[in-house]
């Protein structure tokens, strides 16, 4: 392995995929970028087992190899050199040496033969997307992801693709978020579950150059292929909840539209009045007069507003978790929001009152008892 490359270019591009890599991983390889010169290109993989991302960038090359290179060592060391080229060869069996103007750096390797290595795609179903689509779809979906030991299913993203139609679902029991689009390019059906941490591995990979991503689905992976970058995950193992059951029927045409910024802005101030334990939030709702109000029975505190919003329905006392309603309303681009609901303890619904044609937000929060 020999070649030549830029400080800063080499920097940046270890960066963009450094976010995959626990420095504190019981597997040493997992703690490694791998790199691979040949005929001019250099390949580099960083994995953490259950999620792993390949890169691609031309470089000046005299040798062709491949080394298990610490990456928290060869980040820190290349961060603090000044911008240059750079020369990175292979002294030995298991040693690189990084060449700038002023200084030589050696570096001890691993066996770059125990890194774990995945399946050739073979009979994938595949569907295009494009960043936008892709972060929308992490935007609307990754705040509602469980993190539950005991039921895997639920700390993932449902990705269900059919006849140009996707529908994106989380839940972690206590809130539920559903995103469907119904402009997708493809004609492929699948249906899989992303974990959470490939999200956000992916939303950070994404750069200003990438226009669209490709994604390749088999049993075992999936596969996000734009630009230089192949982003590539194991999936959770399970049958994810069937949200058409989870999501209530509604016999009762009970409504609450509201401003969201009027109602963020209320519940930041009646929480201040609720128990620190519970977070409680109670909504008394009627057609003449709704308000939010708190009370905290251990100091005597209370506080309660009048919401200036539009009730239909009968008279109704629900209440919320603080911190489960602020999660159903993050992130909603919209002015004004319809709560539907049903009885005192039964789920209540949430959309945006307007939203694009080809796009269908819902978010459900099950109220406390």
């Amino acid at each position: 392995m020999n070649f030549s490359i830029n400080c800063n270019y080499f920097f940046k591009t270890l960066k963009s995929i450094y976010s995959v890599i626990n420095p504190n991983h019981h597997i040493s390889i997992l703690t490694c970028f791998i790199l691979k010169v040949k005929n001019n290109m250099l390949k580099i993989k960083a994995s953490d087992s259950e999620i792993s991302i390949k890169t691609t960038l031309k470089v000046f090359s005299k040798q062709k190899g491949k080394a298990a290179v610490p990456a928290k060592l060869l980040m820190d060391i290349l961060k603090h050199i000044p911008e240059q080229p750079l020369k990175i060869k292979k002294i030995n069996f298991n040693q690189i040496r990084i060449i700038s103007f002023k200084g030589n750096y050696d570096i001890s390797l691993l066996n770059h033969e125990l890194f774990p290595k995945y399946k050739k795609i073979k009979r994938t179903q595949v569907c295009v997307l494009n960043k936008k689509t892709i972060i929308n779809i992490i935007d609307n979906t990754f705040f509602a992801v469980g993190n539950d030991d005991l039921r895997p299913v639920i700390n993932g993203v449902c990705f269900e693709i059919k006849k140009n139609k996707g529908i994106f679902v989380a839940t972690n029991n206590n809130i539920l978020a559903k995103y469907s689009i119904n402009s997708i390019n493809t004609k492929a059906e699948m249906k899989f579950l992303i974990p959470k941490k490939t999200l956000l591995v992916l939303k950070t990979s994404l750069n200003k150059k990438t226009n669209i991503i490709k994604i390749k689905y088999n049993k075992y992976n999936t596969f996000f292929i734009f630009n230089n970058k192949i982003v590539i995950t194991s999936l959770i193992n399970g049958e994810f909840p069937n949200y058409n059951k989870i999501l209530p029927l509604y016999n009762k045409n009970n409504k609450l539209r509201i401003a969201i910024k009027d109602l963020k802005n209320s519940i930041k101030r009646i929480i201040l009045f609720s128990n620190k334990i519970d977070k409680k939030i109670n909504f008394s709702l009627s057609k003449n007069k709704s308000i939010i109000y708190a009370a905290n029975k251990d100091s005597s505190n209370k506080g309660y507003e009048e919401l200036v919003c539009q009730y239909f329905g009968d008279n109704l006392e629900i209440s919320f978790k603080y911190n489960d309603l602020i999660e159903v309303l993050y992130n909603l681009k919209c002015e004004e929001i319809e709560m539907k609901l049903q009885e005192r303890y039964s789920p209540a619904l949430i959309r945006p009152i307007s939203s694009l044609e080809t796009e269908n937000i819902l978010r459900l929060i099950v109220p406390l008892s």
